[in-house]
């Protein structure tokens, strides 16, 4: 295996590393805004059927996209480089998963622009089974205990161990590491005493008896979490695409706040193997948390942050200015 192979085959374990939900067989919302006669046929590659993707799938079943004249289809890769890649070689013309990989990309010869934020914020919550562990107020609260983690290098794994290291005084706890699905029952199994998860499963735990005990969201600061990429040959040519879907997911962005309800019912066709008071909880605590945005705007100092995370992790050794990876006019001009 090269380097290069191998730095890609490492970095498809990088931020959504885990977060993979098997794909719903996806039902049409009830009829949405009117559509123009003639749609463009587009690809939108994503990670993978991923709960916190939710403006992305109401724009779908919400008919947003058709609103603005797409007809999207979405396609699975199952690692955030292999989404990139789609984008890059034409194969999608946008892809949904970490933006970071667009600056990632240009060290290799392969960059893109990141034009849409979807998810923002580190949308990780720290969960226990153990009545005796109470709220977690600082990271020196975490002395003694093993939390549970997604494999290294996830951002999972990342945001913990920089929680952990505590501003330069590290705090004697111990990261256990372990795959999607298994987190919960390593718990249970007394193999970790709290873990670091994502919704849905924050809010499956917590109707399986969990509580919360600690929230990282505000660790690294605002932060750049899922976005949407174009290669940088698609932005130059098509930019009028480029603005429909942006439309669409400020669009759906604005229906997710306007109405929970309508939402709730596109996310149980989605999801139709999680229980509804489940989809329910988790929908409300990524709306209250910003985690599901209120706007595809991604700020300078989510990128920065995001890209200062990469760094420490050596996925990017130079570069990665905003300036040149990320460009909001798109943004500016979509419905507010």
């Amino acid at each position: 295996m090269t380097g290069k192979n191998a730095c890609f085959s490492l970095l498809s374990c990088l931020t959504l590393s885990g977060l993979l939900l098997l794909p719903a067989q996806a039902q049409p919302a009830s009829p949405g805004p009117k559509t123009p006669a003639k749609l463009t046929p587009v690809t939108i590659a994503q990670f993978g059927h991923v709960f916190l993707y939710m403006p992305l799938y109401v724009a779908v079943q919400g008919g947003f996209f058709k609103e603005q004249g797409l007809d999207v289809k979405l396609v699975s890769t199952g690692g955030d480089e292999k989404t990139f890649t789609a984008v890059s070689t034409g194969n999608a013309q946008f892809g949904v998963s970490d933006p970071t990989f667009a600056a990632i990309a240009r060290e290799h010869g392969h960059g893109g622009k990141v034009v849409a934020g979807i998810v923002k914020g580190t949308p990780f919550w720290v969960i226990t089974f153990k009545n005796d562990i109470k709220t977690i107020a600082n990271p020196a609260g975490f002395a003694g205990y093993r939390i549970a983690t997604y494999t290294a290098p996830s951002t999972s794994y990342a945001v913990m161990k920089n929680i952990l290291q505590n501003g330069g005084k590290p705090v004697n706890a111990k990261i256990v590491q372990g795959a999607f699905g298994t987190l919960l029952p390593m718990i249970k199994a007394n193999h970790a005493d709290m873990a670091l998860e994502i919704e849905p499963m924050v809010s499956i735990a917590n109707h399986q008896g969990a509580h919360i005990v600690y929230s990282p969201a505000s660790a690294p600061g605002d932060f750049a979490f899922t976005g949407l990429t174009v290669s940088d040959d698609f932005f130059a040519k098509h930019p009028e695409q480029i603005q429909a879907a942006v439309n669409a997911l400020a669009n759906a962005m604005k229906y997710i706040r306007k109405d929970p309800k309508g939402t709730l019912q596109i996310a149980k066709k989605e999801f139709p193997e999680v229980q509804e008071a489940v989809i329910k909880e988790a929908l409300d605590r990524l709306v209250a948390s910003g985690t599901s945005p209120a706007s595809p705007m991604l700020t300078k100092n989510a990128w920065d942050n995001a890209i200062a995370l990469r760094k420490d992790l050596g996925d990017i050794k130079s570069g990665g200015s905003y300036e040149q990876n990320v460009d909001m006019k798109f943004v500016q001009k979509a419905p507010h």
